[in-house]
């Protein structure tokens, strides 16, 4: 197959003069066809800058309440810098002037000048990714493939035309998927696993993205993987998993540990490391017993059965996470849930890294919300809260310990903020006598230390503070730090984690 050098492929641009002189007439003699395209053509959609600017300002007119025609398009655009730099009137009133078609047939037309415009996008994106490859700078080929990933995502974010329904329509299809879920878990979205979460929110929306943030170490990624086994077990539909701080071993000896009950202290060594000795025939330091290990052997026989993917890809992109999700999302068995873990882990564009975190983040946001949209299923995005909740007193976080990570509020369907008040409570640590500080005192606050110590201890709060569909409160959580693993508030500590 020939290859063509830049300049000679763009000279070969598809377009459909015939088509756009065809649109503008149409709309030109009877205003009310604008109705009838424009939910699929913009400006830029259109080859000629002549004809795309009459199509602007012909759409500007009936905004505006003024009819759009011949007279006043010229009043409008005379003296104007926009109509010179197409070329003056010699170039813009040939084609005003022109009646190619009627009324019928419109949005035909209009739908040939859209296809003509997303080849000559993918026509571009092809000869520049050519270009990339044979005259290299300084990019790798990875770079390159998530460089057009992110292309082919910001045009399949484009490519779909506006969908209206009636009130009856949208009403009976509420109705329908209400009676669905009826029928099967009561859940209008994916199932979680976490029955008191998923009565809140119905379940995880399809084409939505969840955050569910946290501090350092208070089990953003417990939250996440529950979530995320949990829902495959329970939908039997895929979950993709990307890890960018956690390896897939990592990820696996956490499930592990929830599952068979074992420290993953002692998963991670093979030894029953740190334990008591009860019996006087194993200590500190020996070999995971043969039970154990008959543990281990049936967690992985039943880790067979869920259908959930781990890629701990480092700082990968929204475009590239997309590709994996796509191929996936046309599989057989198909994807019913993306967790990220964490958000602000992935990488975004150069010209969105150019300009600091916060638009990196806010970008990165906005296109897991059109991947999620694109690909019609729910995701969950772990995030960090900022520094802000370390420095109050009460440490259960607010909604404002988000607001510096971009637009993830505006994106968000639902946000879910993570408190432990015995992880803080550990990490202060035991009372120190103060200066002056009376015996009765000191020991009344070491009192009150145990006393909170105690009544904190493997509990944990996920604070529901967004929820567009459904009611904001606190749900009462069981948290296991060995095995570091979930538990709602209504189940058993030692019941089966998945």
């Amino acid at each position: 197959m020939k290859t063509f050098e830049k300049a000679e492929a763009l000279a070969y641009m598809p377009h459909s003069m015939e088509a756009e002189q065809a649109v503008l007439s149409a709309i030109l003699q009877y205003n009310r066809v604008y109705d009838d395209v424009c939910d699929i053509l913009a400006p830029e959609h259109f080859y000629s800058s002549a004809t795309a600017l009459i199509y602007a300002t012909a759409e500007r007119l009936i905004l505006a309440g003024v009819e759009a025609n011949p007279v006043s398009i010229r009043e409008r655009l005379s003296g104007s810098p926009e109509l010179e730099a197409v070329g003056g009137w010699d170039v813009v009133w040939p084609l005003i002037k022109s009646s190619l078609v009627g009324v019928l047939g419109n949005r035909t037309y209009a739908e040939t000048v859209k296809n003509k415009w997303l080849a000559r996008k993918l026509l571009v994106a092809s000869v520049e990714t050519q270009e990339r490859l044979t005259a290299p700078k300084g990019e790798t080929a990875q770079e390159i493939l998530d460089a057009l990933e992110g292309e082919l995502l910001s045009l399949s974010q484009n490519r779909a035309d506006m969908k209206t329904a009636s009130l009856s329509d949208s009403v009976m299809e509420a109705i329908n998927a209400a009676q669905a879920a009826s029928q099967s878990v009561g859940l209008s979205g994916a199932a979680t696993g976490y029955d008191e979460f998923d009565e809140i929110t119905g379940g995880l929306e399809p084409g939505t993205v969840t955050i569910i943030a946290g501090r350092p170490a208070i089990g953003k990624t417990a939250a996440g993987l529950g979530i995320g086994i949990r829902s495959a077990k329970q939908t039997g539909k895929r979950t993709l998993y990307w890890s960018g701080e956690v390896s897939k071993k990592q990820m696996s000896q956490r499930a592990i540990a929830s599952k068979t009950g074992i420290p993953l202290m002692c998963i991670r060594t093979g030894k029953n490391r740190g334990q008591q000795r009860l019996d006087g025939t194993y200590g500190p330091g020996t070999p995971l017993r043969q039970e154990q290990w008959d543990k281990l052997v049936a967690a992985q026989m039943e880790a067979q059965a869920i259908p959930m993917d781990i890629d701990d890809t480092p700082a990968i992109s929204v475009p590239k996470l997309y590709g994996v999700a796509r191929r996936m999302a046309r599989s057989k068995q198909g994807l019913g849930l993306i967790v990220v873990d964490y958000l602000a882990l992935m990488k975004g564009s150069k010209q969105a890294q150019r300009q600091g975190k916060y638009a990196e983040v806010s970008e990165i946001s906005a296109d897991l919300l059109a991947m999620a949209k694109n690909l019609n299923v729910p995701i969950v995005a772990l995030q960090q809260l900022n520094r802000d909740v370390e420095k109050r007193e009460n440490r259960r976080p607010l909604g404002s310990d988000l607001r510096d990570s971009g637009n993830l509020e505006q994106d968000a369907s639902v946000i879910v903020l993570l408190y432990r008040e015995e992880y803080y409570l550990q990490k202060d640590g035991a009372p120190t006598r103060k200066e002056g500080e009376t015996d009765e005192k000191f020991y009344r606050r070491c009192d009150d230390y145990t006393n909170a110590l105690a009544n904190a201890a493997g509990k944990a709060v996920w604070i529901v503070d967004k929820n567009r569909q459904g009611e904001c409160r606190d749900i009462q959580m069981q948290f296991n730090g060995p095995q570091t693993w979930f538990r709602g508030r209504t189940e058993d500590a030692d019941s089966p984690a998945w």
